[in-house]
């Protein structure tokens, strides 16, 4: 079975960490099935910075073992193997008994500094010798768009100074025992390579923008954008909505061309839903405490609040929801992000404490990963709420699908493909963006109406797991991976890129071009008017004229 080199971001899902980002599960959407169907996978994620203690240090595992059937007693998730488990890099219970259990990669999570490091990346890709390369979510995209570039050029990257990656894991594997196939980077110049787009960046940029109220971000979004379409051979989107925008961004860099007409460079890979089921606690994870009564109506949300979150419609729904159900409450798990917004999260708390139900609001910040599971199984409702921006349109909610998968109803402003879903299948409640009062209705229905609600949540559940299962989203994905093949343009002369002067000297040729049949159109209007408005003589003259340009030029 073919090898593959993956970048992706951590922490993953199944790993006890601080926080769960949607762009780890995204990661995990891509690598589960590929180790099911028996791939051999080399993982290297970015090690999210708010997900890990100040002090983590990149790790680099060779064996590293992942068991579902472990990780739903919590006892051994996550676990890297050798020393003090009982259990095998072969994939063994620590019972002893030999029965295969889980599946066997090579992980590494590293630090920003080291996903960066090029070299370090290339040792680790070029070691593997891999058939394929998979960049999970943009940044880890971007990533191995720069490797692949780095490859090509025989290891010239310009600007990346690094260690190896037995340097880095502190072990003595150096530049010798690591060491640099040549053959193997001179005869490649880059594997075929598949990008995954997770929403579609430059619109991510434009609502960043604005909540920065300055464009500084644009460019550096665009460039990165740039260098992972100019060179993917193929891309995955989260909805068809945003494969249309990328079909866009591939014109405007030169993709769509002679080579490629017919190909199809892109498909659809909704956010996806993992097979493991959440198993509830016999403890009680709010219910009875923080003034929560067990016959409140738990209104939940999960997950950051990030640029697109319309903090002022939920505020304003839950509190005439509130004014008018004294039962609803309102409980919150998650909060800023640092990485990307640091201004929602604090207004909303700030507008909150001015509420004359601010006792209602029940909010914990971010909780470990672990516990997040036992709040979707005892809340009422999951809360989703956007703004109507083409970040959102174009992307989807790994969140939503979270809640499916548990079985908790959903409710969600209808803003994107996802929730245009919900609306049409039945499977959960919309209401229009900005319309807090629309919220309000639906909130205080559900609250009086909770059998309907628990049905519509089950039948959000059934639908989910048909239709939005890893393995169901990723069958694209495992056929490329069987046979990955570059696109038809790979190596190939793309007649839209000029250097600069070139591209200004076409421009000036092409301005000349234009100029001349301008004139000789003026010339051709004026001779016809003489001929048909002067008199005889100014008639022939003109005749006369225009039969020595035909013969003489």
């Amino acid at each position: 079975m073919n090898k593959v080199f993956v970048l992706g971001m951590s922490p993953l899902p199944f790993e006890n960490d601080r926080k769960v980002y949607g762009t780890g599960n995204r990661t995990w959407q891509f690598i589960l099935p590929l180790l099911e169907k028996g791939f051999k996978l080399c993982v290297c994620n970015y090690a999210i910075p708010s997900a890990y203690p100040q002090d983590f240090k990149s790790e680099f595992k060779k064996d590293f073992t992942y068991t579902g059937s472990l990780k739903r007693s919590r006892k051994y998730a996550g676990s890297v193997l050798p020393e003090g488990t009982g259990l095998s890099s072969a994939g063994s219970y620590p019972d002893g008994t030999g029965n295969n259990c889980g599946y066997v990669f090579e992980y590494n999570v590293l630090k920003k500094n080291d996903f960066e490091n090029i070299e370090l990346i290339s040792r680790i890709f070029t070691e593997f010798k891999p058939d394929c390369i998979i960049g999970c979510t943009f940044y880890p995209s971007y990533i191995a768009s720069r490797l692949l570039c780095y490859l090509k050029g025989n290891g010239e990257s310009g600007h990346d100074t690094v260690r190896s990656a037995g340097d880095a894991a502190g072990n003595k594997t150096g530049s010798k025992g690591c060491g640099r196939d040549d053959d193997f980077v001179k005869d490649n110049g880059g594997v075929p390579f598949w990008a995954d787009l997770f929403g579609h960046v430059m619109a991510e940029a434009q609502a960043r923008a604005g909540i920065d109220g300055n464009d500084d971000c644009l460019f550096h979004y665009w460039n990165s954008e740039y260098n992972i379409i100019s060179i993917a051979d193929i891309f995955s989107c989260v909805s068809s909505r945003q494969k249309y925008a990328l079909i866009g961004e591939l014109g405007a860099a030169g993709r769509l061309n002679r080579h490629t007409s017919g190909y199809d460079f892109t498909g659809v890979m909704p956010c996806g839903i993992p097979p493991d089921e959440y198993i509830k606690q016999t403890r009680n994870i709010f219910r009875g405490k923080d003034g929560i009564e067990k016959d409140d109506f738990v209104v939940l949300w999960t997950g950051g609040y990030n640029t697109w979150t319309d903090i002022d419609t939920l505020f304003k729904g839950l509190t005439l929801a509130m004014e008018k159900n004294s039962k609803i409450k309102f409980v919150s798990t998650g909060g800023e992000i640092p990485e990307q917004d640091m201004k929602t999260y604090p207004r909303f708390l700030s507008m909150i404490n001015e509420s004359p139900y601010k006792d209602r609001f029940i909010m914990k910040g971010w909780i470990a990963g672990e516990d997040v599971p036992d709040y979707y199984l005892e809340a009422d409702v999951g809360i989703n709420i956007d703004k109507d921006i083409y970040e959102v349109r174009l992307g989807s909610k790994n969140r939503i699908l979270d809640w499916f998968r548990a079985g908790l109803c959903v409710i969600s402003s209808n803003v994107c493909e996802l929730t245009d879903i919900i609306e049409k299948e039945k499977i959960g409640y919309t209401f229009k963006p900005y319309d807090y009062k629309e919220l309000a209705e639906k909130l205080i229905y559900l609250a009086d109406n909770p059998d309907e609600a628990k049905n519509t949540a089950k039948a959000g559940k059934e639908y989910g797991q048909a239709n939005f299962n890893f393995n169901k989203t990723t069958e694209k994905l495992q056929k490329w991976a069987a046979g990955p093949v570059f696109s038809p343009d790979r190596k190939k002369t793309r007649k839209m890129f000029f250097k600069r002067e070139e591209a200004l000297k076409n421009l000036i040729q092409i301005t000349l071009r234009q100029r001349k049949m301008i004139e000789k159109r003026d010339r051709l209007i004026s001779e016809l008017k003489g001929i048909v408005e002067k008199g005889f003589i100014y008639r022939m003259y003109n005749y006369l004229r225009i039969v020595r340009r035909k013969i003489f030029g």
